[in-house]
């Protein structure tokens, strides 16, 4: 059962897809291999916390200000831990971070080498998060380069490079959600600044029930999203989907309303989840 939600994890958090997360060594001195190693194992002994520990609150691991840090990520992010310490569980920039949409693995990997990327960072909260489909982009469209408008912050940029009406249709969604994590930079840092410029973190989304949710900065968006219906459903959809192969509509109309009953009833313990989509899966469609 460990396995197999560790690989889930890997899959929902698209862990599975990051690649080279090389950093400009000018820019961010010290972030080499050994960090992007141990900032995954952060990751993984995050989750498997969440999950495994306590009352399994799958909305924690949208909201919990705690990370796991050794001695080498605690230098590298400005907290205190002798050099040679282990991994253990504490805050990291106290009141800012947000479970793993602040989690220093997560946005180094939907960033580019020197900047963050708020469309890569807006993409994985529409369609993970938020289990949303997305039509691919009706054209190709290379990033501006930073130093073609160098008096621009990155959401400046990023939102004049997406202002097309074409690109708006999706990027109205995804963008509002991607700067909300501006405070974090491309190696996973909190920063008030951009381009020597104050972080604008601001955005909104648009929920299915017409109302329209406006948060600043990723604490008020993991708080936001931790308690939307939207979000407890599209992880259901997503466990479910990782256990059985399958959709879950596969196994009745009523499937996916039967699982999610359960698991709003038992606090969202990720456990109670795991444990009535195996039993769902094993009972065959129409159980």
């Amino acid at each position: 059962a460990k396995a197999k939600l560790k690989r889930f994890f890997e899959h929902w958090l698209l862990m599975e897809h990051a690649g080279d997360l090389a950093k400009d060594a000018k820019r961010f001195p010290g972030y080499d291999a050994a960090t992007v190693a141990d900032l995954r194992t952060s990751l993984e002994l995050f989750v498997e916390d969440v999950a495994w520990n306590g009352d399994g609150d799958f909305r924690k691991l949208l909201t919990s200000p705690e990370v796991f840090l050794n001695g080498r990520l605690a230098k590298f992010y400005g907290a205190t831990l002798p050099a040679d310490a282990p991994f253990r569980k504490m805050e990291l920039d106290p009141g800012k971070r947000s479970g793993v949409l602040t989690h220093p693995f997560m946005l180094s990997s939907f960033a580019y080498m020197a900047e963050t990327s708020p469309i890569h960072r807006g993409v994985f909260l529409t369609r993970a998060v938020l289990g949303l489909s997305m039509k691919p982009p009706p054209e190709a469209v290379s990033p501006i380069a930073p130093n073609l408008h160098p008096s621009l912050s990155t959401r400046e940029r990023v939102s004049l490079q997406t202002k097309a009406n074409a690109c708006m249709s999706c990027h109205n969604v995804i963008n509002d959600l991607g700067f909300a994590l501006e405070n974090v930079d491309a190696v996973g840092k909190f920063r008030d600044k951009d381009n020597s410029k104050p972080v604008n973190a601001q955005g909104s989304y648009l929920t299915k029930a017409g109302q329209t949710v406006k948060f600043n900065g990723a604490v008020e968006l993991g708080k936001f999203l931790a308690g939307s219906p939207e979000v407890q459903n599209a992880f259901v959809q997503q466990m479910f989907q990782h256990i059985a192969y399958q959709p879950v509509r596969a196994y009745g109309a009523e499937a996916q309303e039967k699982l999610f009953a359960g698991f709003s009833k038992s606090g969202f313990n990720i456990r109670t989840l795991l444990a009535d989509a195996a039993m769902m899966y094993a009972q065959g469609p129409g159980k």
